[in-house]
């Protein structure tokens, strides 16, 4: 492994919060300085097979993805496609954002379109703590009755 790529990780422990950001390099360091100043480590990847790869073996609290990430487009974005293809006892331990130029930040029928949690305008990106705080505090409230049933019924 290159000394970039250890640049772009951190190493997870058990009971960290982890992050996957795949986004351009623009967004990446504001996203990856908001995510670590709420607690996060993250990694970065740069391509949609390294993204795939890390979700294959990581459980990632947030995955947050660029709508043109790798050079995709918004309707041809093959990360978003497997992530909806994902079981759905893995799919709900992820909170999902996706930054685009085209959403409204917070747009719930928007996110709702993309099978995320979270839309998000590349302009509100100063903002972004307050709307990840937000969010994921929603996104808990929401899959907690269905953690604690599944965990009830012995399952993880």
């Amino acid at each position: 492994m290159s000394t970039s790529e250890l640049s772009r990780m951190d190493f997870f422990e058990l009971d960290d919060k982890t992050s996957l950001l795949c986004t351009d390099p623009l967004s990446t360091q504001t996203v990856r300085t908001t995510l670590k100043a709420m607690g996060y480590k993250s990694h970065v990847v740069e391509t949609t097979e390294m993204a795939i790869e890390r979700i294959r073996y990581t459980q990632y609290d947030i995955v947050v993805i660029q709508d043109s990430f790798a050079g995709s487009s918004l309707r041809a974005n093959a990360l978003l496609d497997y992530l909806a293809t994902l079981p759905m006892p893995q799919r709900r331990h992820s909170f999902v954002c996706l930054i685009g130029e085209s959403f409204k930040t917070l747009d719930a029928m928007q996110a709702f379109a993309h099978s995320v949690h979270l839309v998000l305008n590349p302009q509100d990106l100063p903002n972004l703590a307050a709307i990840l705080k937000k969010s994921i505090a929603e996104f808990e409230l929401l899959y907690k009755v269905y953690r604690d049933a599944v965990e009830a019924q012995g399952g993880r």
